[in-house]
């Protein structure tokens, strides 16, 4: 299936998934089922899905407990971690069958804005390295704070967090430098698509 085909089908999934009425919660099992067969059929491996989900759990919980007190709070809560989970699983199975230049393409086909497509390029090719680089930070971090108080250990995430940013600002600047260098032009005459 062309990866035009797959994104589209994965981008109309999640927007009925999103706007599937909350009393028809039921039917939602249809979708469920064919996720689940899906899985199964490409072998999605769980531990990185879960890992996302637990992202998507954390933020669509913190949403949720905005609902609470109002009528039907419950079912509504819910239900927008349920459809969070569902679009999340989309997704992963979308990026797990489809590599990185093909969804970029698909994405230019579609008409997609070139700068929100070599963004999204740019990102996938470089979460890698901005991943290594926090590993690497959270390990100095272990390796130096020998307390056990949540203060301080949070005090050191935020300041890991802000190493990063300006790392990973840094390390943009580069690769923006040796693009321009080698031809690329925002999108323009002469963009050099990165290889992967």
């Amino acid at each position: 299936m062309p990866a035009t085909v797959r994104l589209l089908a994965t981008l109309v999934s999640v927007a009925a998934i999103a706007l599937w009425p909350v009393a028809a919660w039921r039917w939602q099992t249809v979708p469920v089922l064919v996720l689940l067969g899906l899985t199964g059929a490409v072998r999605l491996p769980l531990r990185p899905l879960v890992r996302r989900l637990g992202v998507v759990w954390l933020l669509a919980g913190l949403m949720a407990l905005g609902l609470a007190g109002q009528v039907g709070w419950e079912l509504r809560a819910g239900n927008l971690l349920f459809k969070a989970t569902l679009s999340v699983w989309a997704v992963s199975l979308l990026t797990h069958t489809t590599p990185l230049a093909a969804l970029v393409g698909a994405l230019r086909r579609l008409g997609v804005p070139p700068v929100w497509a070599d963004s999204f390029a740019f990102w996938g090719r470089y979460y890698a390295v901005l991943a290594e680089e926090w590993h690497r930070l959270q390990l100095a971090r272990r390796a130096r704070t020998m307390t056990r108080s949540r203060q301080l250990k949070f005090h050191a995430l935020t300041n890991g967090l802000g190493v990063l940013f300006i790392r990973a600002y840094e390390r943009a600047e580069q690769v923006h430098q040796a693009m321009r260098a080698r031809g690329y032009r925002d999108g323009g005459p002469g963009t050099a698509t990165p290889r992967h």
